[in-house]
């Protein structure tokens, strides 16, 4: 049996993070990760890229993909943010603002299924930002990043209270991309590289070990051929 994944992404640190990491991991289990799509932003062919905001479009591109590739062994699967996703989504799920729990992220994800209504697709999104998972090894950013330890035994601090990465929360203040922008000087203006580096230079498994919500997604994965995903 064939085993090709095709991970649809929210912007280029997620694409970064799908065609590196995760396709050299799944590989070992022999899972081929077919290069990532970038999610689309308008309904317009060649229309910018990159953004979970524009669920018509979308829907429409994934609607797309699913008949560009009608195997019965292909898989799709999403790798975007709950942080600011678009309010048809949360409508979608009967929700009205933004949700935050792993029961309700859930609700989501079942409800973007239901809506596209292919069996080969499995939706995940990421609690609450991809950049929890850059904040799961602390010591990962400092050895990218060193020379800025007294903001990050600050941040240290400051996220010693949640029980894993993927409860920090979704202000427009805390989200996690926030947070590593107020202690990395720059940070944001190469996000996507800065993410990757560190993420490259921590490994999947403290990443893995500290988010339990992406471990279920890559397991879910590693276990294609002894279930149904």
């Amino acid at each position: 049996m064939n085993k090709d994944l095709l991970i649809y992404c929210e912007g280029e640190t997620e694409e970064r993070l799908a065609a590196r990491l995760i396709r050299n991991h799944l590989l070992q289990h022999g899972v081929c990760v077919a290069r990532p799509i970038v999610a689309a932003t308008s309904l317009e062919h060649c229309g910018q890229r990159g953004g979970f905001v524009n669920w018509d479009a979308i829907r429409f591109d994934l609607t797309t993909l699913f008949a560009k590739h009608p195997q019965p062994d292909f898989r799709f699967t999403t790798l975007l943010d709950t942080y600011a996703m678009p309010k048809r989504i949360l409508e979608l799920a009967g929700f009205s603002d933004p949700v935050s729990t792993v029961a309700d992220i859930e609700a989501v994800e079942q409800a973007i299924e239901r809506d596209l209504g292919e069996p080969r697709f499995k939706a995940y999104l990421q609690r609450h930002e991809l950049e929890a998972l850059v904040l799961a090894d602390l010591d990962a950013v400092g050895r990218v990043f060193p020379g800025n330890q007294i903001a990050l035994d600050g941040l240290r601090k400051d996220l010693a209270g949640f029980s894993t990465p993927e409860d920090i929360n979704h202000g427009p203040t805390t989200h996690p991309s926030a947070r590593l922008q107020a202690t990395i000087p720059g940070y944001a203006a190469r996000k996507a590289s800065h993410a990757f580096f560190v993420l490259a230079e921590a490994g999947l498994d403290p990443i893995r070990a500290r988010c339990p919500r992406f471990n279920a997604w890559m397991e879910h994965w590693e276990n294609w051929g002894s279930s149904k995903p």
